[in-house]
C-alpha cells in the first residue's frame, strides 16, 4: 500500500499508474469486443454455409427422386459440389473454433487487466482512508496544542491575578496595621 502524504487535499502517488491501467483495460476491452464480433461473424458464415448445403442436398434428393433420371455427368457434378460444400463447412467450423479460442484468450487477458486496475483502485481507497485518519490525527494534535496553550495562558493569567490579589491583601494588611 502506498503511503499517504500530508496536504490539504488527497494526492494519490500512483495516480499515473492507475490511469495507465485504465487505458490498458479499455484497450483490452476493445480487443475483446472485436474478437467477440469476429466470432459472431464466423458463426453466421457457418450457419449460412450449412443452410446452403442443406438446400443443395434437398435439391439433389428431389432431382434423384424425380421420374426423369438426370445424366450421370449431372449427378457427378452435384456430388462434387456437395463434397466441396462439406469441406467449406468443415473449414468454417474450424474457423469458428479458432475464433472461440481467440475470444476466450482475449477474455482472460481482459480479466487480468481488470484485476490489475482493481488492485490499484483498492490501494487508492485504502490510502485515502489512511490519509483521512492521518489528517484527523494531525487536526486533533493541533487542537490539543491550542487547548494546552490556552490553558497555560489562563493558568499564567490566574497566577498573575492571584499574585496581584496577594499584593493588595498585603498592602491592606499593612495599612490596617498602621
Amino acid at each position: 500500500m502506498s503511503k499517504p502524504k500530508k496536504g490539504k487535499r488527497f494526492v494519490y502517488s500512483l495516480q499515473t499508474l492507475l490511469k495507465v491501467r485504465k487505458i490498458k483495460e479499455r484497450q483490452q476491452q476493445d480487443v475483446f469486443n472485436k474478437a467477440e464480433k469476429k466470432l459472431q461473424e464466423e458463426q453466421l458464415k457457418e450457419e449460412l454455409l450449412k443452410k446452403e448445403q442443406s438446400e443443395h442436398l434437398s435439391y439433389v434428393h428431389s432431382l434423384l427422386s424425380s421420374k426423369d433420371l438426370p445424366k450421370l455427368s449431372v449427378i457427378q457434378m452435384h456430388q462434387a459440389h456437395v463434397k466441396a460444400m462439406q469441406e467449406k463447412v468443415k473449414a468454417q467450423q474450424e474457423e469458428v473454433v479458432k475464433s472461440e479460442e481467440n475470444r476466450d484468450k482475449q477474455r482472460e487477458e481482459l480479466i487480468k487487466k481488470t484485476k490489475e486496475k482493481r488492485i490499484i483502485e483498492i490501494d487508492r481507497d485504502k490510502t485515502r482512508v489512511s490519509w483521512k485518519k492521518m489528517m484527523d490525527k494531525l487536526d486533533s494534535q493541533f487542537l490539543d496544542e491550542l487547548a494546552s496553550i490556552k490553558f497555560a495562558s489562563k493558568m499564567l493569567a490566574d497566577s498573575e491575578e492571584e499574585a496581584i490579589q496577594k499584593k493588595k491583601q498585603a498592602m491592606l494588611d499593612k495599612a490596617t496595621e498602621l
